[in-house]
């Protein structure tokens, strides 16, 4: 009798148990990514603008740039940036020797598989969660698609000419009319269950389509996403090859409801799954000029 009652108290306390790991979590979650929205505040007061979104000449990504301004020194003393991101120093085929493949706690969320490595093909590299707001645009730019339309406002984020990976953009705060507080900079993406999966879902420091960020075409944690580097495995969110001219993929997490976003003001608040399609999208422009809905 005496193991029954404490058998069904056990019973009681796991749910609340486990509630309690999840939102420490979520808030180790929170707490990352507002660093990472000091690092880029600290990078627009030294150099006047965020870090640009990705570069395909030399091939690097967003992460690479605020490395400085995270205190991750010595990542940054050891990255060639010349070079392209794939190749030695940053990278040694097959091992995790390169200053890519060394997986860092800003990397990752407590809720997902911190330390996952990206084993898809020879470059092996550090997988993560953190991914930048690219807005209503595919990668490549889709002219023909009315939503993509530049008409309804840029992403903080993108390229030049919504085309050409050559030339990002480069963005400033005086860029936001909307307003820093309703703009988004970063949410969460998933990391893939397995290391050697090839899926870009998590593939943070890939400059390729669409790694290391996030479109709003669908509302959080919703909708398939559309890229040439997926397994359509049952463990990892649904995804597609067909269509993946134009790739572009959902902000995904781990957390119960919602995902996690750093807003142009510092600010990182969590974003229901059920939020408005059109209150998603017009976050995800800087210059829009949308009115939000409540």
């Amino acid at each position: 009798m005496v193991i029954a009652i404490i058998g069904i108290l056990i019973a009681l306390l796991l749910p609340a148990v486990q509630a309690a790991r999840e939102a420490a979590r979520r808030m180790g979650c929170v707490n990352i990514e507002k660093q990472w929205g000091l690092a880029m505040h600290a990078m627009q007061s030294a150099t006047g603008f965020l870090p640009e979104g990705n570069r395909s000449n030399p091939r690097r990504v967003w992460v690479v740039l605020a490395w400085p301004y995270v205190e991750d020194q010595n990542l940054a003393a050891q990255f060639d940036e010349t070079k392209d991101f794939w190749v030695e120093p940053n990278t040694y085929v097959s091992t995790t020797k390169g200053i890519y493949a060394q997986p860092s706690p800003m990397y990752f969320c407590p809720s997902d598989r911190p330390n996952a490595i990206w084993k898809g093909d020879i470059w092996w590299r550090s997988r993560g969660n953190y991914v930048i707001n690219w807005g209503n645009m595919a990668t490549p730019y889709n002219p023909s698609d009315p939503v993509q339309s530049p008409a309804r406002g840029l992403a903080p984020f993108g390229y030049k000419d919504n085309a050409s990976r050559d030339q990002p953009r480069q963005c400033s705060f005086r860029d936001i009319s909307d307003g820093t507080s309703y703009t988004m900079l970063m949410s969460e993406t998933v990391v893939a269950g397995k290391d050697d999966d090839f899926d870009i879902r998590g593939d943070m420091l890939n400059d390729d389509r669409p790694c290391t960020m996030f479109m709003t075409f669908n509302t959080p944690n919703s909708g398939t996403d559309v890229s040439p580097f997926f397994n359509n495995y049952p463990w990892n969110p649904p995804g597609t090859t067909t269509g993946s001219q134009y790739a572009h993929k959902a902000a995904r997490s781990r957390h119960v409801g919602g995902v996690n976003v750093l807003f142009a003001d510092g600010s990182v608040r969590s974003i229901e799954n059920g939020i408005s399609l059109a209150t998603w999208r017009a976050m995800g422009t800087m210059n829009g000029g949308e009115v939000l809905e409540e």
